[in-house]
């Protein structure tokens, strides 16, 4: 009677055969390391994305449909990467797919509310001649005095009823208010770059009943801009 072979014994003599050899255990915690490596980036462009967008959408000053695009592409990358680590079996997609979206818009937030979402912004524009091109900034919406609206470089302070401002354009404008209110984080210095809302008042001046940093860095900016 012939003797039956056992699976083990048929997969012992294929590896034989084969000369297979087996992957030595560091090669799978390297592998491991980078996909979680891989994930956490794709994390923080999402986040950084987001935090962009929240500046450009909040703060009224930028275009973001990139950033818009980059994180809709990071959310994408994150969930497929998380889904090949070996903790994904534990989680429904819908529920890997909601904390990521959760953590993003948390975290992006928070960098828009602290002011880094307009430093990266201005960071990417100083080492990037074309990025302003793709990420135009909205200086008409802020740059329309007949409409109320007028930003720019403070130039002179006399006080704060009266300084100067040159705008974006590079003319400078005389700023005659009486009390106006001045949100928190501007700073009335020389070299600042703020945001008005009032009225002109002839040719090169103009009435402001609210002052506002360029930048959005208030802990009531998402209130402020509405």
């Amino acid at each position: 009677m012939k003797k039956k072979v056992s699976i083990s014994d048929k997969a012992l003599k294929l590896i034989n055969n084969k000369q297979i050899k087996p992957i030595p255990k560091w090669e799978f915690v390297v592998k491991s390391l980078g996909l979680w490596l891989e994930f956490i980036i794709c994390l923080i462009l999402l986040v950084l994305g987001i935090g962009i967008t929240w500046f450009g959408l909040v703060d009224n000053i930028i275009i973001p449909y990139l950033w818009l695009f980059i994180a809709v592409v990071f959310l994408i990358l994150s969930f497929l990467l998380f889904e090949k680590t070996k903790k994904a079996y534990r989680f429904q997609r819908w529920q890997v797919i909601a904390l990521i979206v959760v953590v993003g818009i948390t975290i992006g937030g928070v960098i828009f509310k602290m002011g880094l979402a307009g430093k990266a912004d201005r960071h990417f524009e100083s080492r990037f001649g074309f990025y302003r091109k793709i990420v135009p900034m909205k200086m008409i919406v802020w740059n329309n005095p007949m409409q109320g609206y007028l930003s720019g470089e403070i130039t002179f302070i006399t006080d704060t009823n009266n300084f100067k401002i040159k705008d974006f354009n590079g003319n400078i404008w005389t700023i005659i208010s009486q009390n106006p209110i001045i949100r928190s984080k501007v700073k009335m210095l020389v070299g600042e770059e703020i945001k008005l809302i009032g009225t002109k008042t002839g040719s090169n001046s103009f009435a402001a009943q609210e002052v506002r940093p360029w930048n959005g860095k208030g802990k009531n900016m998402m209130k402020e801009n509405h």
